[in-house]
């Protein structure tokens, strides 16, 4: 079953064309055929490795900073100990400019504030680096159903100063809406954060997570365990908006990956039809 729903997912990423770029997912040969998956990293962080068509292959998560053009190397250990190399080419992708209109204080921190800010990015840097030995799925279920109002990779412009690309998908929901996790997983991180308000973090293993923020309630906390479709809290305003919606960030080795490239034709039709209404 495990090789079944990789080789769709395969199937699928390829059929959009290659995602070797910044923001999405490089499916990665390593010319292993053995019993034991190789170990392998990406700049230090741990990948992941799926045998397709009898060969290991990594499933590596691209950065949204990663320089276009640039030749990634994975470096990775066979099980008899050698140590490999395998590389491969970042393409183009061009992201859209997104101008908003924020309270200054998200735009310009005071001392105190850029300190828990710092603070805050780095507790998300730690969960992040986590590999868990937990299966994860590589096709996931909306969290809800509603307009995208933001998508992944827009450059962002707040108040008329340039800030870091869009990390996520922010779908337009009312507030109070209920947000359901999208697969299985554990809870690494439930709490308030300054940019993203009232937020949860779901690892799903193997280096696959998910971010929820702008959150008006959350009904889960760190270290408890969750279903596909379990509630996670609802809709907020909260953190660095313009109104409320849901912001919603998939992470893969570390790498802010697009939502979208994860979901199934029935989960975007969803989206597709209610922006048509």
């Amino acid at each position: 079953m495990r090789y079944l729903i990789w080789l769709f997912f395969a199937i699928c990423l390829f059929a959009t064309g290659d995602a070797s770029y910044p923001g999405g997912v490089a499916i990665v040969p390593l010319g292993e055929f053995g019993k034991s998956a190789p170990i392998a990293h990406l700049g230090g962080a741990r990948v992941r490795v799926e045998r397709l068509d009898g060969e290991w292959t990594a499933i590596v998560g691209v950065a949204i900073d990663t320089k276009e053009g640039s030749t990634q190397t994975i470096v990775y250990e066979t099980a008899d100990g050698k140590r490999m190399e395998a590389k491969f080419a970042v393409g183009k992708k061009s992201y859209p400019t997104q101008k908003l209109k924020v309270d200054d204080r998200f735009v310009e921190l005071n001392a105190s504030t850029l300190e828990r800010a710092q603070s805050e990015q780095q507790e998300m840097r730690s969960a992040l680096a986590v590999f868990g030995d937990r299966h994860s799925q590589l096709r996931m279920r909306l969290p809800l159903v509603a307009p995208i109002s933001g998508y992944f990779g827009s450059r962002r412009v707040f108040n008329g100063k340039p800030k870091r690309p869009h990390s996520g998908m922010d779908l337009a929901a009312p507030k109070g809406t209920t947000i359901a996790a999208p697969q299985d997983g554990s809870v690494a991180l439930a709490k308030n954060l300054y940019f993203c308000g009232n937020s949860v973090l779901i690892d799903h293993g193997e280096g696959l997570f998910t971010l929820f923020c702008h959150m008006d309630t959350i009904a889960v906390s760190k270290g408890s365990e969750v279903l596909a479709g379990d509630e996670l809290g609802s809709v907020g305003s909260t953190g660095r908006v313009t109104a409320a919606h849901l912001h919603w960030s998939v992470g893969l080795n570390g790498a802010w990956i697009d939502p979208l490239l994860l979901l199934d034709a029935n989960e975007t039709r969803a989206i597709q039809t209610v922006r048509n209404r």
